[in-house]
């Protein structure tokens, strides 16, 4: 069943966070009265890029120029460019446009996050086949999340994900887990005051709101979105630390509000707890990950390091 998710979607709060680094997409190409530099033929060729890379097929020139509102001229063009690059593929009837391997697989098979996701594949599969519900494993770069690898079960959700998480980081998930990673001066400058973006009735809105339900985060060991990005959904995440202390990222659960009553969000989220901190013990490669993505928390990650394994 294809559903909407808690994490993937949605815009951010109106807040200091676009001076901080958003995660906007490049400006859509509009068909007239654009700069014909370099900048604008880069952004032009991005589009294409991300059109054909997220299509479920090979695409015709008609249907790139389409999606992507572009002249069909300035589409063969940038194509061209493109295949030249190594970036594109016509297919063997040379009417249609693929991802060439590099696009489709750009990083090396060896890179830290290949590595990463290989050894972490067990350990999501496990976990998400004991709590019978969909498990996410999503990395903190910088200001944003990324996910890497997403394990399910029978019966449980099947939300799409893209792998630029972007939901609201006071309503979802993985947003709440990156902001219990980050000290609180520094969440609170990028957010601001408030009121934040409602989604839901559920939804906090104001700084105080969100410092009360991070602080009790911070207590259990994992947070939780409940309703608050959508109505149905929740989701439970806890944080990924390595043996210094630095958070990698987290484990997100989403599951059915329907079957989430206490007593249950307190169980997945001890599971979820515990899991993170047992991957410092089986995963070796998280220290280089760490070291990759260069992104020490300054010691304000939830401390997994007294918690019993």
């Amino acid at each position: 069943m294809a559903t909407a998710n808690n994490h993937a979607k949605g815009a951010l709060p109106t807040t200091k966070r676009a001076s901080a680094g958003s995660a906007k997409p490049p400006a859509r190409a509009g068909r007239t009265g654009e700069r014909e530099g370099s900048n604008s033929a880069l952004a032009r060729g991005l589009i294409i890029v991300d059109t054909i890379l997220n299509a479920s097929q090979p695409l015709t020139l008609t249907e790139i120029a389409a999606q992507t509102q572009l002249d069909q001229s300035t589409a063969m063009r940038l194509l061209r460019t493109l295949e030249e690059s190594g970036y594109v593929l016509r297919t063997r009837d040379n009417k249609r446009y693929i991802g060439s391997p590099k696009a489709l697989m750009p990083m090396p098979l060896m890179h830290p996050m290949k590595q990463l996701r290989r050894e972490a594949d067990s350990i999501l599969r496990e976990l998400s086949a004991k709590i019978r519900e969909t498990v996410v494993l999503a990395l903190f770069i910088d200001q944003e999340r990324i996910a890497i690898d997403i394990a399910q079960s029978p019966g449980s959700l099947a939300p799409y994900y893209t792998t630029w998480l972007k939901g609201d980081w006071h309503a979802s998930g993985s947003g709440k887990a990156l902001l219990l990673s980050m000290e609180e001066a520094r969440w609170k400058e990028i957010l601001g005051p408030g009121p934040y973006r409602t989604t839901t009735p559920n939804t906090i809105t104001t700084q105080e709101q969100l410092e009360r339900d991070l602080q009790n985060a911070r207590e259990r060991g994992y947070v939780i979105s409940r309703d608050e990005r959508h109505i149905g959904l929740t989701a439970i995440s806890a944080n990924v630390v390595t043996w210094n202390n630095r958070t990698l990222g987290a484990l997100i659960m989403t599951g059915r509000s329907s079957s989430m009553d206490a007593q249950r969000i307190a169980s997945i989220g001890e599971e979820l707890r515990r899991y993170a901190d047992l991957m410092r013990y089986q995963i070796p490669c998280m220290n280089a990950v760490a070291d990759y993505l260069d992104s020490p928390r300054n010691g304000t990650a939830v401390d997994l390091l007294d918690y019993p394994t």
